[in-house]
């Protein structure tokens, strides 16, 4: 592997790792004023990011998880008053989980505490250079994620 390519993988680990990890999480949830597991905060955001109801394989296609532990999740939420079930509009048979009002507003706190911090760790960067930033992550998630996928490592 050569350096650049290296160097830039490294980052995104350091990134992920610092994202994913509890302590992260236990601020994010403490600023947004929620108590909710890290896979619930993913539901609800996924939900959110989706401004419809999806059915719970779509949302494990989308976390890039198994649909068990997805339906595990919905059922909490659901007790919770964060999800409902509504009535899939293709096939009246199916069921889709949708956000209650609690749900989204618990989202997006979620989603705003977020986008605070990658504000913060970037308002010294020039608007060129964070436009250039969005450009090639939408780049790299879509390309990452084809290449899994032809590689049989992702839904």
């Amino acid at each position: 592997m050569d350096a650049d390519l290296a160097r830039t993988v490294a980052a995104f680990r350091t990134i992920t790792a610092s994202l994913k990890s509890a302590k992260t999480h236990e601020r994010l949830t403490e600023a947004a004023g929620v108590r909710l597991d890290r896979p619930d905060v993913q539901i609800l955001v996924h939900l959110l990011d989706a401004g419809e109801p999806r059915r719970i394989g779509a949302i494990a296609t989308g976390l890039q998880v198994e649909s068990p532990h997805v339906t595990r999740h919905v059922a909490a939420l659901e007790q919770r008053g964060l999800v409902e079930r509504v009535r899939d509009p293709d096939d009246g048979r199916a069921w889709r989980i949708g956000l209650t009002e609690a749900g989204a507003t618990a989202a997006g706190k979620c989603q705003q505490v977020t986008s605070e911090w990658f504000a913060g760790a970037m308002a010294k960067w020039p608007e060129e250079d964070r436009a250039e930033l969005r450009r090639l992550l939408e780049r790299l998630s879509d390309d990452v994620v084809a290449h899994l996928r032809e590689q049989g490592a992702a839904t």
